[in-house]
């Protein structure tokens, strides 16, 4: 029989009078005159009224008139409780174990579910629905052994166990409201405790809900709002535990752009500390990154010859423009990845990066995009851009893409910082040549000439192998003599943009 019917609408006129009368005595810092820590038979009677209140069916047996006022007032109740959890919660932790005690905390969790399920049809729900997430939030919150118990709750190991849980149902609310709730939830219960942060990302109903956290953040454009905010919390637990291999593994497709902008954010973030970046790359991200750019490669050939991504061989198929948008953020985040992670010029990165053939990836696409992108001299120039590029929304596409070749550049010079393997690879792979090609002014990247002198210099330096192929190039006046070794040695260019090694003006004046 549905609780419904056990309630008249005299007994929950009181039962709503009892609880809003809860929510005013609730422990708040406006009221300091009451007090923090709640007694057991508060936290019992409390107990007993979510009870009373909780719908036991989905649907309701009473008439629909009838329904929609017990509903209200039911919401509305429910929400009063509620409150004085959330409340109680935050201002005394010793409640927060008296709340579990009790049976509170699992009351709590009901009524997030049931809400959910009425969030559509119901205001009131929807409201408590963020109410109660609210209030488990502050339960669990700096409590470790109440965190591992919903988490080990929500993202059991057993791989018979349904994926759903009380996250992903959060995530999944149309109430923003209740989606910052439901996240603030997740990083009060994985906050500072990496066993959690490790679970939530190595169980399938875990990485169900890591992976929503990159799509939202990918989504939102609004760098400042508390969303954003929360999520990008989020997402540094999870970077700073090493556990991105986890939700990227097996599943490399450029529609995980979210997740990557996150740790393009995080690397940026944390650009000085070499300490710090070092932590959070393994080999598998590096591959993995490196495998990206591969794809990127054959999105940017799709989109030149207009064809469908899932057929090459079809010409004059319009490429999926959510394609083309997904294939620039993602290629955007790696690159900005990279270039900032080797700027700290780590040799075991650098390792990485020629094992896993990333620095094969990088020169390969600076090439194509050399072709793809020809140099413009005079915004003026009418053979600055291909007329295959006359498309509208091709147009648009590629200038988004003249600022990667400057990345590109950069990752090339910093891996070849002091490091002959990486030098000698680049050249190898024609690189350099690459790199002396966009010694030139170019008007759709102005500073694209001081990058690739910057990157000359690291791959010149203590490699006469390199100044030789630059010389026999004979599109350049090099100064080879035996001081281009010598620390203060630096790269120009000249008034017909040739590039000139010379010694360090400033040593020379030391």
């Amino acid at each position: 029989m549905s609780m419904e019917k056990n309630i008249d609408t005299q007994q929950l006129h009181d039962l709503c009078d009892i609880c809003a009368e809860y929510k005013q005595k609730s422990p708040h810092p406006s009221r300091p005159h009451i007090q923090a820590s709640v007694d057991i038979s508060t936290w019992s009677n409390i107990h007993v009224l979510f009870q009373k209140l909780l719908p036991k069916d989905a649907a309701s047996n009473v008439d629909e008139d009838e329904q929609a006022l017990l509903a209200a007032n039911k919401y509305n109740a429910l929400s009063d409780l509620c409150i004085f959890v959330r409340n109680a919660a935050a201002m005394d932790p010793s409640n927060q174990n008296a709340i579990d005690k009790l049976g509170v905390m699992a009351d709590v969790k009901n009524t997030v579910s049931s809400m959910l399920l009425r969030e559509l049809t119901h205001a009131g729900a929807m409201k408590c629905a963020t109410l109660a997430a609210q209030a488990l939030s502050n339960t669990v919150t700096k409590n470790k052994v109440l965190q591992e118990k919903l988490i080990r709750q929500e993202f059991s190991v057993d791989p018979t166990t349904t994926t759903d849980n009380i996250y992903s149902d959060l995530l999944a609310s149309v109430h923003q409201k209740t989606n910052t709730a439901g996240l603030v939830l997740l990083l009060n219960s994985i906050k500072g405790n990496s066993d959690l942060v490790k679970l939530l990302c190595t169980t399938d109903s875990g990485k169900l809900v890591a992976r929503r956290l990159g799509i939202m953040f990918g989504s939102i454009q609004d760098d400042d709002s508390e969303e954003k905010e929360v999520l990008y919390a989020l997402l540094a637990q999870i970077i700073e535990n090493k556990c991105l291999t986890e939700l990227v593994r097996g599943n490399s497709t450029l529609d995980m752009y979210g997740l990557l902008e996150s740790f393009a954010v995080y690397c940026g973030i944390h650009a000085d500390s070499a300490d710090t970046l070092g932590q959070v790359f393994d080999k598998e991200l590096v591959c993995f990154l490196g495998d990206l750019l591969g794809q990127e490669r054959i999105v940017l050939i799709r989109i030149w010859q207009g064809v469908s991504s899932n057929d090459a061989s079809q010409p004059g198929e319009k490429l999926d423009m959510d394609s083309v948008m997904a294939a620039h953020r993602c290629l955007a985040a790696v690159v900005s990845i990279l270039g900032t992670a080797t700027s700290n010029h780590s040799q075991k990165l650098v390792d990485w990066l020629i094992e896993c053939k990333v620095i094969h990836r990088v020169v390969e696409l600076l090439g194509f995009l050399n072709i793809n992108l020809p140099r413009i001299q005079s915004l003026s120039d009418p053979n600055g851009i291909s007329e295959k590029h006359t498309n509208e929304d091709q147009g648009a596409s590629v200038k988004r893409l003249f600022m990667f070749k400057r990345d590109l550049i950069q990752i090339i010079g910093n891996s070849a910082y002091k490091n002959k393997d990486a030098q000698d690879l680049i050249r190898e792979l024609d690189g350099l040549s690459l790199v002396l090609d966009n010694m030139r002014i170019d008007d759709n990247h102005p500073f694209i000439k001081e990058y690739a002198v910057v990157a000359l210099k690291w791959l010149l330096e203590d490699n006469m192998d390199n100044q030789i192929y630059v010389k026999d190039m004979e599109v350049i006046k090099p100064v080879l003599d035996p001081s281009i070794t010598a620390p203060g040695v630096d790269v120009s260019v000249d008034d017909n943009d040739i590039p000139i090694l010379e010694k360090s003006r400033k040593q020379g004046n030391s």
